[in-house]
């Protein structure tokens, strides 16, 4: 129901750079939560501890930020992850990279870059296979990665 939330979407797209990062929707979803946690703790002192709670989670998710920039020019991938304020970036070398992978898992589907060393690149999760696949799609015409996938056409 909420696969939307955190998802990405690209950004900017060249013939050797693309840029993903999350979609404004999360943001807005993350200021009206915590609204909606601000209006929850004024009315009374018991919901006070499940409003703050809310505007907590909120807060959360408006300031998350994650942006990756796959640029085959200068052959890095580029992460940058923050919440809060308090952020994470990192830089692999694209030949560091395998390939994209959508995989079924359960219900829903996975879509994630793999290394030829290390954990995996979580990309997205989804429902449906579809934008998965389009999403990976979109980063291999920019860097020539493969991309593998266990889904068939009929399920995507």
């Amino acid at each position: 129901m909420l696969d939307w939330l955190g998802s990405l979407r690209v950004e900017h797209r060249s013939d050797a750079r693309i840029e993903l990062g999350i979609t404004r929707r999360t943001r807005w979803a993350g200021w009206l939560t915590g609204g909606a946690g601000v209006w929850l703790a004024t009315l009374g002192h018991a919901a006070l501890v499940i409003g703050g709670a809310v505007v907590i989670a909120g807060a959360l998710l408006a300031t998350m930020r994650r942006s990756l920039v796959f640029d085959r020019d200068d052959g890095l991938l580029r992460i940058d992850q923050r919440v809060l304020g308090f952020g994470r970036r990192s830089a692999v070398p694209l030949f560091h990279l395998r390939s994209i992978v959508v995989a079924a898992r359960g219900s829903h589907f996975v879509a994630y870059v793999q290394r030829r060393i290390g954990g995996a690149i979580h990309l997205d999760e989804a429902r449906h296979a579809a934008p998965l696949l389009a999403l990976a799609a979109a980063i291999e015409r920019a860097t020539g990665l493969r991309v593998e996938s266990d889904v068939d056409s009929a399920t995507a």
